[in-house]
């Protein structure tokens, strides 16, 4: 979870959690 809270440092490294991110909160906040 602290991970979520850190601000990627670049575009790729916020694309790699942006998969993983995305779906994660959205299955868990339905």
């Amino acid at each position: 979870m602290a991970e979520w809270s850190k601000a990627p440092d670049s575009s790729s490294g916020f694309r790699e959690r942006a998969w993983v991110q995305i779906p994660l909160l959205t299955f868990y906040y339905i």
